[in-house]
């Protein structure tokens, strides 16, 4: 028992001090020896965790608990890690249980107003988050937390006061430069967000570009976030070119052909495991800030993308092969989910029963854009979607060709609707209450793609109104398709 018990003490020992591969060897010695160790299986759990392995924080942290259910720490814990696995139901219920046992938890607290701030509860988020701040002064993650609920809530004042008080403590906290600048970008204080925005991270070690005169020198633009990001931004490689520089665009194979699109000048490779020769670079969401733009200055001339005119052929004669309406009526594209990853996918996805109101519609022939598992959603439905044209997909210039014959695309906030503002295709984008900041806030169009129309959740939450307005309009608008059809029929 004793040895146990030391390797416990040299474990902790080690997990406190960092070192954490020491600290696992030793909480699975302990527990290949007794496996129903339950302070072993808890803190291993809190490494799991840790280490953004949240499935394996819950099982271990789950185990020591049915050892020992009264202990409120390992609860809270277990509320954390299925907060991080985006489990948040059960997060709330599991930290409620935490709190009970322990009121003055403020790790159960912190942990409980996050995952209420998940599921888009912002006023009860900020309840518990302020509780925890009172046990808590001054911690930054707890501010950090807070200054977020509050941005959201949109009392952007009081969020920066929670930014600048992490700030004031450590200055180089790059979560609290990127909330405030977010918080900025949002309400359309681009220049003062841009250099906030810059805390993030950088791949390469050359110097990087920041608007100084190139004088004919290799500029490396390269994608830092995904997919979207890198259509948005890429718009402002011909203006680099423009510039004086020979301009080389780093992307992934899925953008490659579409960014072949772009001014001849300008090179484009697929990124691979070592950066081509350069003498600068600048990932592409910097770009804005190298040109100062701001909400007056914005490049937005659009297309800057287009797809192959082969490509848009072969999928105009399947579309039309396929069409089985006569009339057909619209064309509608349509997305109601994007990447499960992305950290606010539950708020800005929509449940496939969302779309009823649309599919409702009459004169309208809708076409599945969608990617990903919920992909297979679109059978759910009765009727379903008639028609997927995601599984001949290659890469996102054939998803160019599709918008392109096309008359609108209904989207959630996920890459295709950058792909379909970059070409000047009308899109339709339906965002929640909390927006993306480049979507800004209170305006139904869009300073950086001018073929977007903007459908906002008019409160947390409320897909309901905003997909009846979207199928309201809708209707009118298939309803003077069908006009304009039945007068210039011979």
């Amino acid at each position: 028992m004793s040895t146990l018990l030391d390797a416990l003490d040299a474990a902790v020992n080690h997990h406190m001090a960092g070192r954490t591969d020491a600290a696992e060897r030793h909480y699975r010695l302990i527990l290949g020896v007794d496996p129903a160790q339950p302070d072993a299986l808890h803190l291993y759990g809190v490494l799991h965790a840790q280490r953004g392995a949240p499935a394996a924080a819950v099982a271990s942290v789950a185990r020591s608990i049915r050892l020992r259910p009264m202990a409120a720490q390992p609860w809270a814990h277990l509320g954390g890690a299925l907060k991080a696995a985006d489990r948040l139901e059960e997060a709330d219920e599991t930290l409620r249980r935490a709190l009970a046992l322990d009121p003055a938890s403020a790790d159960g607290l912190e942990a409980l107003g996050a995952a209420l701030h998940g599921l888009a509860r912002y006023p009860q988020a900020r309840v518990w988050l302020t509780r925890a701040l009172a046990l808590r002064a001054g911690h930054a993650e707890t501010l950090l937390n807070l200054g977020t609920v509050l941005r959201d809530q949109r009392r952007f004042a009081d969020a920066e006061v929670c930014f600048d008080a992490v700030l004031a403590r450590q200055p180089s906290h790059s979560g609290a430069h990127l909330a405030r600048a977010v918080g900025r970008l949002v309400q359309g204080d681009l220049r003062n967000g841009w250099d906030g925005f810059e805390h993030r991270w950088h791949r390469f070690a050359t110097p990087p570009w920041r608007g100084e005169p190139l004088n004919g020198a290799a500029i490396l633009l390269h994608m830092d976030q995904g997919f979207g990001d890198a259509m948005q931004f890429v718009r402002y490689a011909p203006l680099v070119a423009r510039a004086g520089g020979r301009v080389i665009v780093e992307t992934h194979p899925l953008l490659f052909r579409l960014f072949g699109s772009l001014d001849p000048s300008i090179q484009v490779l697929v990124r691979g495991p070592e950066p081509p020769p350069h003498d600068v670079h600048c990932p592409l969401m910097s770009l804005p800030r190298a040109f100062g733009s701001d909400l007056a200055s914005l490049p937005a001339s659009v297309p800057y993308l287009n797809p192959e005119r082969g490509d848009t052929n072969r999928w105009r004669d399947r579309l039309t092969a396929g069409s089985t309406a006569e009339p057909e009526g619209l064309r509608v594209g349509l997305v109601w989910a994007g990447n499960p990853r992305h950290r606010n996918d539950r708020n800005r996805s929509l449940p496939i029963a969302a779309l009823r109101p649309l599919l409702a519609v009459p004169g309208v022939r809708f076409v599945s854009l969608q990617t990903g598992d919920a992909r297979g959603d679109r059978t759910r439905l009765p009727g379903g979607i008639p028609e997927d044209l995601i599984g001949s997909v290659r890469d996102f210039a054939d998803t160019a060709a599709i918008l392109a014959n096309l008359d609108l695309l209904i989207t959630v906030d996920t890459a295709i609707v950058h792909l379909a503002g970059a070409m000047g295709v009308p899109a339709w984008l339906l965002l929640p209450y909390a927006p993306d900041w480049r979507w800004l806030l209170d305006r139904a169009d869009s300073p950086w793609y001018p073929s977007l129309r903007l459908f906002r959740q008019p409160r947390p939450g409320d897909w309901s109104t905003t997909l009846g307005t979207v199928a309201s309009v809708l209707k009118a608008m298939a309803n003077k398709a069908a006009k304009t059809r039945r007068e210039q029929a011979p």
